[in-house]
């Protein structure tokens, strides 16, 4: 079952690796020009983008590229490196795919470098929680700690409220 409960060790590994990526995101970012520290006041906006993003992009986006993972490993003989690799990539190719065809405003941001580095590096650490919990919920509550993050501390763009 790939929404199975999570244990404490878990929880424990998700908030860890929650913490890791955002600081070394946010050191990347700033460092590169795609982030800047700025601590949102549209609280409104924010609370708007915390309810959506906890559907999508983290519950869907995790089903869709991480769920078929949890099932090939649970039921054995699948090759995951290969499994993983085409999930990593499917992954960051949905960004590209997304922008250009649902939501235009993200165009800019989606096809940056930068911003592909981190969605790169955001599936892999999904990836592993996934992988390591045999479930889901890390993931998905990683996904969406790090987009909230990104709105409420490094200037998440505009399309993240309006979207």
């Amino acid at each position: 079952m790939i929404f199975s409960r999570s244990s404490i060790s878990d929880w424990q590994r998700t908030a860890l690796a929650t913490l890791v990526f955002a600081a070394l995101a946010a050191i990347f970012g700033q460092l590169t020009g795609l982030l800047t520290f700025t601590v949102t006041d549209d609280f409104g906006g924010l609370a708007r983008i915390a309810a959506i993003a906890f559907v999508l992009p983290a519950l869907v986006e995790e089903t869709v590229f991480r769920g078929p993972l949890i099932w090939l490993a649970n039921k054995g003989g699948a090759n995951m490196l290969i499994a993983t690799g085409l999930s990593l990539t499917l992954f960051v190719i949905w960004h590209l795919v997304n922008a250009s065809l649902f939501l235009p405003a993200a165009r800019e941001t989606f096809f940056d470098w930068r911003f592909l580095t981190l969605a790169t590096a955001l599936g892999l650490v999904a990836t592993w929680l996934a992988l390591r919990a045999r479930s889901l919920w890390p993931p998905i509550i990683f996904h969406w700690l790090i987009v909230v993050g990104w709105k409420a501390f490094l200037g998440g763009p505009e399309f993240l409220t309006t979207a």
